[in-house]
């Protein structure tokens, strides 16, 4: 009864989709593609790109002219406005001359309709400064996206090599489980036959939980690297993905001036920092421009009239004008200005000096971490070897009753920590291939020599 209550249950879960999701087959260059289009942290950027590119646009705007429309309307017994009024509507009459109308007017009413024209030309360089500080700032965005670009596939690629090792440490653990039930099944067959001790079974008993345990904390940190994978793709947490192995392995790095020469001419975040130095720049030329006047024109064609809406008086007029300003005196605060903008670009000029020197030491220590793993990996190939052989002894003389069951324990400890050590340098020297690519600005979905891009036009 119990079976068929399963048995239901299963095909009604499956047929409304509680069924478990089949795992979706990826190559590295399938998951840079999800990354590039699905990552938030890309769409972000790339939203700021936008936002830069408008921002030129607004700045290009200062240089045409304003054209704005003004509307007032008026209704006073003042004489002055009175008297100007009538004049601005061509309605002024020789009986308005009289000192009483003059002086005590009735409530009169003016419906005034100005277009302005402003043409800047030059206000102290704001229009100026503000353009080139929206390039400055659109090309800080272009750079910040190639940042985050090349951070989201060096987290692409490290998540993908995560997985695959979480995913051989689990075949791993699962040849020890193996292993280890095998043994247990010889200690019994000897326990039978009256060659091992009751100590020997339990030992060869607990030996496999401790396997079984090591098998389950693999499982659990596949499945955390599977869900760190989905989580760099941008995609649903719970979207499971097969990553397909990674072939070869790595090879010599080459020359470590090349590598240095290519962080120093294509890392994004360096060409953000430069450009910093160049918007404080900016800023001290901007603070000298407020010593220069500013010059503008200005016409206004307008038009006054008692009531537009029946026809009466009305009139019209032009302005053209031509207006300068300049700074004479504002209490020392542009030189003080100009000597704030001067030590922050100082200031910013040191803190790029510093940042060229940490990507050359990041370069270098990414560039020893390689040749680390390299050697690393050669040793731990060698080790696997030596220990699978030591394991074949031991457990033929086991079989035959010439050494203890600790011994051959020991062997099968020592193969499978020779197994994880070299899984782990395998993709530790993988992950440093990638760390080096990505501390010299050359993490990319096409691979970038270091010398070509030494020898690129940044």
């Amino acid at each position: 009864m119990r079976r068929m209550l399963g048995l239901i249950l299963t095909i009604l879960l499956g047929g409304w989709g509680f069924a478990p999701a089949r795992a979706e087959r990826l190559t590295l260059k399938r998951a840079y593609e999800l990354a590039l289009v699905h990552n938030p942290l890309l769409k972000a950027a790339r939203s700021e790109v936008a936002a830069a590119r408008s921002g030129v646009s607004e700045a290009r705007g200062a240089f045409l002219p304003r054209v704005d429309l003004r509307l007032v309307y008026a209704r006073t017994d003042s004489p002055v406005q009175v008297f100007s009024y009538k004049l601005a509507q061509e309605n002024f009459k020789a009986e308005d001359f009289y000192l009483d109308r003059l002086n005590h007017p009735v409530d009169y009413t003016n419906w005034q309709t100005q277009v302005v024209v402003t043409q800047p030309i030059f206000n102290q360089g704001r229009e100026i400064i503000g353009y080139r500080r929206a390039r400055i700032a659109l090309s800080q965005a272009e750079n910040y996206l190639r940042a985050v670009r090349q951070r989201v596939l060096f987290e692409t690629e490290r998540a993908y090599l995560r997985v695959l090792l979480a995913r051989e440490r689990v075949g791993v653990m699962k040849e020890a489980v193996r292993t280890a039930r095998e043994n247990l099944r010889v200690v019994e067959r000897r326990y039978r036959e009256g060659r091992a001790l009751k100590s020997d079974l339990l030992e060869a008993q607990v030996f496999l939980s401790r396997q079984e345990k090591d098998l389950a904390a693999a499982r659990h940190r596949l499945e955390v690297a599977l869900s760190g994978l989905s989580l760099v793709l941008g995609e649903p947490l719970e979207r499971r993905f097969e990553p397909v192995p990674v072939e070869g392995v790595p090879g010599p790095p080459g020359d470590f001036d090349k590598w240095r020469c290519a962080a120093l001419r294509m890392r994004p975040d360096l060409k953000v920092e430069e450009q910093r130095v160049r918007l404080a720049r900016l800023a001290v030329k901007e603070a000298r421009f407020r010593f220069l006047p500013s010059l503008n024109l200005k016409g206004i064609y307008e038009k006054n009239a008692e009531d537009p809406l029946s026809g009466g008086a009305d009139g019209d007029a032009y302005t053209i004008m031509a207006e300068v300003n300049l700074n004479l005196f504002r209490g020392f605060s542009d030189r003080a200005r100009l000597s704030r903008a001067e030590a922050e670009w100082l200031a910013a000029r040191e803190r790029l000096r510093q940042y060229r020197r940490e990507v050359e030491h990041q370069v270098r220590e990414a560039y020893s971490r390689y040749l680390t793993a390299l050697k690393e990996y050669e040793v731990t190939r060698r080790a696997v070897a030596q220990a699978e052989e030591g394991l074949r002894i031991i457990r033929q003389r086991y079989e035959a009753g010439l050494a203890l069951l600790v011994e051959l324990q020991d062997a099968e400890t020592a193969l499978k920590r020779a197994r994880l050590m070299r899984l782990e340098a395998l993709y530790g020297l993988r992950l440093a291939e990638s760390g080096l690519r990505f501390a010299a600005g050359l993490m990319d979905t096409k691979r970038i020599d270091a010398t070509e891009a030494c020898h690129e036009k940044p």
